[in-house]
């Protein structure tokens, strides 16, 4: 994976008590054994190759009895409202499959399967959580208008070409339904929380 500087939100800017460290995920973390009492591990896990080799590193670094809070969007979920609902499934199939060049694993379907995971893994299984999140208007920024976006850059880059040709007007479509007041887009997000035995 590529490694790069992570950007801290503002309120955690020049808090002494936080201290960022890049690290490859498919290697050892930097850490010491039993470092931490808890770590989150959210929209990640997809990108991971070797997921139980991440797991057994977290499992690692956290003390006995630390948990671990394994969340992460189910992307072949994605709903949209829309006049062509053929085509809305073909494109959240397309996105939901694309890999981006930075990542070293791609898994739309991810978020469905981290209960499984959680119980693959060494660790105990305490919680399984699941929630929708949830646009009835396309605002610039918004979950709809991120994965609009996020569906026309894997549908170009990924050379989709039939489906490119009707992209314009699926988005057009879109905002006219956003215009009526009959937009909807809904995603599943879900997390795992899971404990390091003692």
């Amino acid at each position: 994976m590529d490694l790069e500087q992570p950007v801290l939100t503002e309120p955690l800017v020049g808090d002494p008590k936080v201290e960022t460290v890049v690290a490859d995920l498919n290697r050892v973390l930097p850490f010491a054994d039993a470092s931490f009492d808890a770590a989150l591990c959210s929209d990640t896990l997809e990108c991971l190759p070797r997921k139980e080799e991440f797991l057994l590193e977290v499992e690692r670094v956290l003390s006995p009895g630390g948990h671990l809070a394994l969340a992460h969007t189910d992307f072949d979920t994605l709903v949209f409202n829309s006049s062509d609902i053929e085509l809305t499934r073909r494109l959240v199939h397309a996105f939901a499959d694309t890999q981006e060049a930075w990542m070293d694993s791609t898994d739309g379907t991810i978020g469905r399967k981290l209960a499984g995971i959680g119980r693959r893994s060494p660790f105990e299984l305490v919680e399984v959580l699941a929630w929708v999140a949830i646009d009835t208007e396309l605002q610039q920024g918004g979950r709809a208008d991120i994965a609009v976006k996020g569906i026309r850059g894997a549908v170009r880059r990924d050379g989709h070409h039939d489906l490119a040709a009707a992209l314009d007007n699926w988005i057009a479509d879109l905002h006219a339904l956003a215009r009526r007041g009959e937009f909807l887009f809904s995603v599943n997000d879900y997390a795992v929380l899971l404990r390091k035995r003692a």
